[in-house]
């Protein structure tokens, strides 16, 4: 995947002042057409609305107002709890960092600001990068983050991000693999309801998929390193795979009811689903 290759796009208009690449609110350059008014004060002579013009009665000039484009903060608010250091067919925790530089890569391209936050039991303030338009600054903050090893206990302090996002409204990415309570996740998604949250599943094929075979499995819960050992049998493969399924549709209903649909990631970054996703949902 090439850091070019991923576009966003909003459903909303920004309420900005600075010129961007999004719909806007505020009147001024650009080809958003707003509405036909009389030529008067300082209104532009130069977008003569020439049919509002001939039907006005009483012979009065219309001119065109147009909206212009503005900015939108965009922020990466990843996970780096333990349970990021999962390996399987890809490390998870390196996928969030290519994921979060190539949404910062698709920021620079059309002039929006950007931010990262992570956090684990904490907010970890050595990885946060405040909202800047800087790739020097944001190639940097990115750098740290490839280098973190997530080492975190939980990733509790996502409900502690919200105060340091913008107080206009952003797009906010939620970088995680969803290991956490329903209802941190549901807490999360509403301390976050005044910007626009994309849920982004980052999940493994390994991981979700048990062995069908007989024989005994090791498995360790990577949050709190607690270990015992299980007999592998078919028919609980089969339950694995439903509990599984189970959860992604939790998931699913939890992100819903917040606006939109969560993005499922599985092993690698898919420029075609991404971009897809912001034509659908």
């Amino acid at each position: 995947m090439t850091a070019s290759a991923l576009a966003y796009a909003l459903r909303w208009r920004s309420r900005a002042v600075t010129p961007g690449a999004h719909r806007g609110t505020l009147s001024g350059p650009g080809h958003d057409f707003e509405r036909s008014v009389p030529l008067s004060g300082n209104r532009d002579a130069r977008r003569l609305d020439l049919r509002a013009t001939l039907r006005d009665p009483s012979e009065r000039v219309w001119v065109r107002l147009f909206r212009q484009q503005a900015v939108v903060p965009v922020v990466v608010l990843v996970d780096v709890s333990r349970s990021m250091d999962y390996r399987g067919a890809t490390h998870r925790h390196a996928l969030a960092a290519e994921l979060a530089e190539a949404i910062a890569h698709a920021a620079w391209r059309i002039g929006d600001p950007f931010a990262l936050i992570a956090c684990d039991h904490r907010i970890r303030a050595e990885l946060t990068l405040p909202p800047c338009r800087s790739a020097a600054g944001a190639r940097a903050a990115l750098a740290r983050l490839r280098a973190h090893v997530p080492d975190g206990d939980d990733n509790s302090a996502l409900l502690k991000a919200a105060p340091l996002l913008p107080r206009r409204r952003s797009l906010v990415f939620l970088l995680t693999d969803g290991h956490m309570p329903d209802e941190r996740l549901n807490r999360v998604l509403g301390s976050l309801a005044r910007h626009d949250v994309v849920t982004v599943v980052l999940g493994d094929s390994r991981e979700q998929h048990a062995s069908a075979r007989w024989g005994i499995a090791r498995l360790r819960d990577l949050e709190s390193g607690a270990e015992r050992l299980l007999l592998q049998r078919p028919a609980l493969a089969r339950a694995f795979v439903e509990a599984q399924a189970a959860r992604r549709e939790r998931l699913r209903h939890i992100a819903l009811r917040h606006g939109r649909p969560p993005l499922f990631i599985d092993d690698r970054i898919d420029p075609v689903q991404f971009n897809r996703y912001f034509l659908q949902s």
